[in-house]
Order: C-alpha cells, then structure tokens, then sequence
C-alpha cells in the first residue's frame, strides 16, 4: 500500500489560541488607547468651534472700535497676520493634541483695570450684550481684550481684569495663536446625557489675536468645555449601536469559524475512525484542505496506523492461507496412513507398517520444522526491541567456525560492533549460509564482510549452477522451496528478508553460472 500524502499543515491549535488571547489581552490597551484618542478629538474639534466663533467676535470688536474711532471699515490686507504666506486666506490651525497636557484651572485674576471713557472701552460696552445673548445658544464664554491685555467685554464677571499673565492670552499679544486644556471643576451634579449642559472635565481655552497694520489690536480669549466622550457617544448612539451590533456579529462569525476550523475535521475523523471500527472502507480518514498542524498531525499518524493495519491484515490472511495449503499436505497424509493402519493392520506385513509409520514421522517432523520456522518468523517481525552489542569480527568468526571448513571468512572493514538483536543476526547469517553450503557443489562458501555507510554489509557467495530466473522472482516468498522432498521450509530466506526489514536494512542478490552471492545490510 502506498504511503499516505502529506497534508497541507494550517496554523497549529496553540497559535491559533495563543492569537485569540492576545487579542483578548490587547483589547484593553485598544479601548484605552481608543479613548484617549477620542477624548482628544473632542478637545480639537472644540478648539476648532472656538477658532471660528473667535475671528468672527474679533472681526465685530474691530469695526465697533473703528466706529468708536471715527474710522471707515479696513481692507482685507490690513488684518492679515505679519508674514502670512498666503495674502488671501490666512487661518489658524488647532495646536492642541493627544500629546497636549491637561492643565489645572485658572486662578481669579488679582489686578482690575476701572473702565476708561476711551474707544477700546467703549467698543467692548457695546459688543458685551451681543455676546451676552450668543452664550445662551453656544454656551461659550468670552472675554475680548485690549492691546493690553485688559478684558473690555467679556460674557462673565471679569470686565476690567489684566489678562496679560494668562500663558495664551500672552503668547496672543505677542502675536502667536495659542490654546490650553484645562481641568473643569464643578460643585454641580453631572447632568443626564440628554441635557444641552456641558457634562466634560476638560475645557478648552483660545487666545486669538486680532490684528491691524501688522500690530496686535485686541485679543479674543474664548472658552468652552469639550464634549463629554460619554455624551458624544450617545449623541452618536445610533451609529455606534450599529458598529456594536456588526462587531458582535463578525465576533460570532470569527467564533464559528474558528470552531469549525477545529471541530470539523475531528468530527470528519471521528466518523471516519468509528467506521474504520465497523470494518467499513474509507477513503480518507480527514477532510480536504488546509488543517491546523496538530489535527494535521493526528490524520497523518491514524492514516498511517490505518495502512499499516490494512498491510497488516492482508499480511495475516496471504500467511494463513499458505500456512493451511502448506499444513494440509502433511495433515492429510497422516489422516490416510493412520485410517489404513487402524483398518488394515493385521493384514499388513511388518515392512508395509514400518513404511506407513515411517512416512507419519517424516510429516511429523515437517510440520514440527514449519512450526518453528513460523515462531522464528512471527518473533523477528512482532517482538519488541532487545538490541545488545555484537562485536562482528569474533560473531561471524564463530559461525563460520560450525561448518567445519566449508566457509571462508573475509573481514574488509565495517563496523566493529553493532547494536541489534544476536538471535536474529544469527538467525538471518545461518539461513544464507545453511542454503549456500547446500546448493554449493560442494565448493567453499565465502562470507565477506565490509561497510555500506554506517551499516554493517555481509555477502554470501557459493560457486553452485545459480538460479534459474523462475525460481528467482519468487525466491522470498514464504513457503517458496524447491527441496520440500529433502525437509525444507520454504521460510528461510523469508526469515533473512524480516531481519533485514526490521533493522532498515536490505537483502538482495546476484545470481549466474559462475554462483550467486547474497547481500544483507543491516
């Protein structure tokens, strides 16, 4: 039976876990991570409102003091910022990030200003009640002002306050946009997530400056609290339920998969096996496709087990029918020559009984040999390991001893010693040089040792007639003899070729007019 095909290994059981709990172990760090990046989203989306609310409140403040001033309204050119590249279009960009800190809150300002009956306080009485009423709908609070920092309207109780030392307020004045995240505190409960009332922890402030002329002419410190992440997810609870809802089910489908990628071929092998058990045939034992390396594995070993018990059980019904036919013979012949001698004993003469029992003793004895071959056999194919050291140059000089001269030994290097089991080498050495003593001519046999590699390689050689090429591909089949009239077996050379087997090794031979040399590597 040909050995099975290996199968395409996937990722092995362990990785596959291994993968699934990383992921488990991660998700933590990816929701963490996840947050942070939101919360700082949030603080840049709120800084960006508060850039757009602040150059439109900067642009009224302009024209309310240029009014106050008795001057026409500026072009375009004049409110650019010093140096702005672009002499269209010239935006602030948001400066906060995930990396900007989270500041603590501002302390109550310790310097006022009285108002003055000048432009700048005049402009700012006027803008204060449009702001005022802007509060009610963007919840924002403002404070604008001067060139000095002092605040000449504002939407809170701070009118009349220098500014000038708050960071941002002074980076404005000096004619940098800049912003800040500040920790919120409140006395107040947090409200529910429905109310229009800011529930965040951290409030974004913005000093823009205004420009004119190239001189900083006032600056708008603008504030609001950022969205709450947790308000701004029910804000967006439809969407975000929706994303839950697919996640779940590519979760379930991800579980589904991966449990059918385990469970599927061990239920396949499963019933594969149970019908092996029945004594059913099955084509292949696992499911087609890639495997994971563990269950890949396990098909490959059971596929194998499965060939070798199918090599195994044909084995054992071609040996129990030649092991009957050659049974048979002997069997049948003592059946006959004891039903004759029980019927016609007294009218036998002595010579005629003596032949009878004669020819139920040689049958005897051949089945006495055939059983003890077959226990020989069944022991080198079936018994377990018992290797000892056989140190080769004094084995094969004791064997060759026991023919009295008829074999000649040759030692041409090779191991000095091997590990396997004595009885079998023995058992193997003696058959191929009991056969060629026999169909020697009566020539000395030669018993050459030498290496193949690592092995040990032994070659014997008579100078007989050879032989013929019908006997030759049939020479190691059991019960295969041509001397059962002189008591052979039919299993020796069967024998050589299991000791061979078991050890890895081979048999073969060579065989012509000249003689026929075997050789047995183990």
């Amino acid at each position: 039976m040909s050995a099975p095909q290996p199968r395409p290994r996937g990722l092995s059981v362990r990785f596959r876990l291994f993968l699934v709990n990383g992921l488990l172990l991660l998700l933590p760090v990816v929701l963490l991570l996840s947050f942070r990046f939101f919360q700082s989203q949030l603080v840049r989306q709120t800084e960006t409102k508060l850039l757009a609310e602040a150059a439109l409140i900067g642009e009224m403040y302009r024209d309310l003091l240029r009014q106050e001033r008795g001057l026409p309204p500026v072009g375009r050119e004049a409110v650019l910022p010093p140096g702005a590249p672009d002499r269209e279009f010239a935006p602030f960009a948001p400066v906060l990030d995930e990396t900007s800190p989270v500041e603590p809150p501002l302390s109550q300002p310790d310097r006022f200003v009285l108002p003055e009956n000048a432009p700048e306080w005049r402009a700012g009485e006027r803008l204060q009640p449009l702001l005022m009423r802007a509060r009610v709908f963007n919840l924002t609070s403002v404070r604008v002002t001067d060139a000095r920092g002092v605040a000449v309207a504002t939407t809170g109780a701070w009118r009349g306050a220098d500014l000038s030392e708050v960071p941002e307020v002074r980076a404005a004045l000096e004619g940098r946009y800049s912003a800040a995240a500040r920790r919120r505190i409140s006395d107040e409960p947090k409200p529910s997530l429905d109310s229009i009332r800011s529930r965040g922890d951290v409030r974004v402030f913005s000093a823009q400056p205004v420009f004119e002329d190239g001189k900083v002419l006032a600056v708008v410190w603008i504030s609001r609290t950022a969205l709450d992440p947790l308000k701004a997810a029910w804000l967006s609870r439809r969407p975000l339920l929706l994303s839950l809802l697919i996640a779940l089910a590519a979760a379930v489908l991800l579980s589904l998969f991966l449990s059918r990628q385990i469970l599927r071929p061990l239920t396949h092998i499963t019933r594969a096996a149970q019908s092996v058990a029945r004594g059913q045939f099955v084509s292949a034992l696992a499911p087609t496709g890639a495997l994971p390396a563990e269950i890949a594995d396990l098909a490959a070993a059971l596929t194998t087990m499965r060939a070798r018990l199918a090599e195994r059980a044909a084995y054992i019904a071609e040996f129990a029918a030649n092991a009957t036919h050659e049974f048979k013979s002997p069997i049948t012949s003592i059946r006959g020559a004891t039903e004759l001698l029980r019927e016609e004993a007294g009218e036998m003469s002595a010579e005629q009984r003596g032949r009878f029992l004669s020819n139920i003793q040689a049958d005897t004895e051949r089945m006495e040999r055939l059983v003890t071959r077959l226990l020989e056999l069944a022991r080198i194919q079936n018994a377990p390991p018992a290797d000892a050291r056989i140190e080769v140059g004094p084995f094969l000089e004791r064997l060759a001893a026991g023919y009295g001269g008829r074999v000649e030994l040759r030692i041409e290097g090779g191991p000095a010693a091997i590990e396997m089991n004595p009885d079998h080498l023995e058992s193997a050495v003696r058959n191929l040089l009991d056969n060629a003593v026999r169909h020697g001519a009566g020539q000395p046999v030669q018993l050459r040792a030498a290496a193949e590699g690592t092995r040990l390689r032994l070659e014997v050689r008579n100078r007989g007639p050879g032989i013929s090429e019908a006997n030759q591909k049939r020479l190691f089949t059991r019960f295969f003899t041509t001397e059962r009239d002189r008591g052979g077996t039919g299993l020796g050379l069967a024998i050589v070729k299991a000791v061979a087997e078991s050890r890895g090794g081979r048999v073969d031979f060579q065989s012509g007019p000249e003689g026929t040399t075997f050789t047995l590597v183990v």
